[in-house]
């Protein structure tokens, strides 16, 4: 897959303390989850569960920067909730 970064990206990694190196980690994983989902606004765009090189599980939100587009864009990421990681915890003891 392609990915490009949004403009207004960084400040809400920043706020995250996510540093983007980990959302490509993430991203690349070979155990990463793409979960579809819906904005609060009805927007749909693709959340993807994993996990940094160094353990540090994360949820990262993409969406087309257009329609039919065939590259993602990452829009912001954030530590997984403690009822997401025990879910993620379970995709991975299943695969």
């Amino acid at each position: 897959m392609e990915y490009q970064w949004w403009i207004g990206a960084q400040p809400l990694l920043d706020r995250a303390h996510i540093a983007r190196w980990e959302v490509i980690e993430v991203l690349y994983s070979a155990t990463r989850w793409p979960r579809p989902a819906k904005t609060p606004n009805g927007l749909s765009v693709l959340t993807v569960w994993g996990r940094t090189d160094e353990n540090r599980p994360l949820v990262v939100l993409l969406r087309r920067p257009r329609p039919y587009a065939t590259s993602w864009q990452i829009m912001l990421a954030a530590p997984m909730r403690p009822d997401q990681l025990a879910e993620y915890t379970a995709w991975e003891a299943q695969r």
